[in-house]
């Protein structure tokens, strides 16, 4: 409530909502107010207290930026990977001798052979960041050089063969910084409303 946006601020916020909802002139505005059955007054409303939110959490929040990402980077590296996946381990390794002797590529033998939903891909996932990736999965590309083939492995009931295609590596850009403080203002409100909560119902008759 103590947050006092500039008039700058305020015409900034507001041409960056307009941009991204494509209001481009007062008959857009009209339509877009129409579909979402609010007053443009009401628009103007709520587009302010979004822009003080917006101040608070990077005014709360911003100086920690640096830290979460460093701390978390290796989860935030995107990965492209070849997977096959069989119950059966002899057949891992009669595909995985194909593939070193270059019998086929590996799109053609996930899309032939592999027995999970990668088939439909032709093996190829991603890119996905390393934290959306299973763990053990996860680890062996972050120790693997693009084009790295992995000997076959068993992995929650299936045999696995796996190849790094291309890792890229996270930067701390405008959208990451925005992603960070977003995620520690959720994490921050909730445990707010928890203590809330928790304190409302200690103090309810027994």
């Amino acid at each position: 409530k103590d947050i006092k946006p500039t008039r700058e601020e305020q015409i900034n916020f507001q041409k960056k909502f307009m941009a991204k909802e494509n209001i481009i002139n007062k008959e857009t505005l009209e339509n877009w107010l129409k579909l979402h059955q609010i007053t443009e007054s009401d628009l103007n409303q709520n587009i302010y207290k979004t822009l003080k939110l917006e101040i608070f959490k990077k005014t709360k929040f911003n100086d920690y930026v640096e830290k979460v990402f460093l701390k978390r980077k290796s989860d935030f590296d995107r990965v492209t990977y070849s997977l096959i996946r069989a119950a059966n381990r002899e057949k891992i390794v009669e595909l995985n001798l194909r593939l070193k002797e270059e019998e086929a590529t590996f799109s053609e033998l996930s899309s032939e052979f592999s027995e999970g939903i990668e088939n439909v891909l032709n093996g190829l996932i991603g890119p996905i960041e390393l934290g959306q990736v299973n763990p053990i999965i996860a680890e062996r590309l972050k120790s693997s050089n693009p084009g790295q083939l992995w000997p076959p492995f068993e992995l929650e009931n299936w045999w696995v063969l796996l190849r790094l295609e291309r890792f890229m590596p996270a930067t701390l850009n405008e959208a990451m910084r925005n992603r960070l403080i977003n995620e520690m203002y959720e994490s921050w409100i909730l445990d707010k409303i928890k203590k809330t909560l928790d304190n409302l119902n200690s103090n309810l008759p027994k």
